[in-house]
């Protein structure tokens, strides 16, 4: 249950704040574990405050602030724009931000994993792929990354407002695939056979491991993963 509701003026502030809590941006992760009672913490702490929204350039990079909504990230075009396009309806868009997609793994992840995203954490920068390995009690101010466009493509059972069976991004020669598992992943095989769509979707696919849950089967995300890494490749080759 929790018992203490923090909104810090700044992400220091909230860093100081962080340890044994749970943080809370958009809420559309964190408000559904607090109201079933599943929410082991009893600390939250509010990001609202912090002054971790907005989007930027800067030497040939965009710049997000992790408590961005998606609904302002959808008007960035190519991958990125794409993917926080397709997460839920406008409600959820407009409450949900880039950093806690970042955070859980979502689709705009995929699309950031593709675009060689890095992630400011306030006293250290890291390479997006090794968040998800060594976030401990950092909080993820920003997310920069290369201005290189790029394809993000999405299976769901229907068109929206459905959980994704498989994502894929690709940009600068680099292709990432997310629902596969926790989080996004890089695919190396379909990196290493990129103009050839047919064998970079069958590299892929004999790469992964994808759970079965509730949403999809673990053999159907394998073929879906060959099916929307080959369109995703046909899609960039041809822009």
């Amino acid at each position: 249950m929790v018992t203490e509701y923090l909104l810090p003026g700044s992400a220091d502030e909230a860093a100081a704040q962080r340890e044994g809590a749970v943080l809370m941006a958009g809420g559309t992760t964190v408000m559904p574990a607090v109201l079933d009672g599943s929410l082991r913490e009893t600390r939250v702490v509010g990001l609202a405050r912090a002054g971790l929204d907005g989007i930027s350039r800067s030497g040939g990079r965009t710049i997000i602030g992790a408590c961005t909504t998606l609904a302002a990230a959808s008007s960035l075009g190519g991958a990125v724009g794409a993917a926080a396009e397709a997460v839920g309806g406008p409600a959820l868009r407009n409450m949900a931000t880039v950093g806690g997609n970042v955070v859980i793994g979502g689709d705009v992840a995929c699309a950031l994993l593709a675009l060689d995203a890095t992630v400011d954490l306030g006293s250290r920068e890291v390479p997006l792929a090794d968040l998800w390995r060594d976030l401990g009690e950092d909080i993820v101010r920003s997310v920069s990354f290369n201005d290189d466009g790029g394809v993000f493509v999405r299976w769901a059972r229907r068109a929206a407002n459905s959980p994704v069976v498989v994502c894929v991004a690709v940009a600068g020669g680099r292709v990432a695939v997310g629902g596969v598992g926790e989080h996004p992943v890089r695919s190396a095989g379909a990196e290493a056979h990129i103009d050839d769509p047919e064998a970079a979707g069958r590299a892929a696919a004999a790469e992964v491991d994808p759970p079965t849950d509730g949403i999809a089967s673990g053999w159907y995300r394998k073929r879906m993963t060959e099916v929307f890494v080959r369109r995703a490749l046909e899609t960039w080759h041809a822009v």
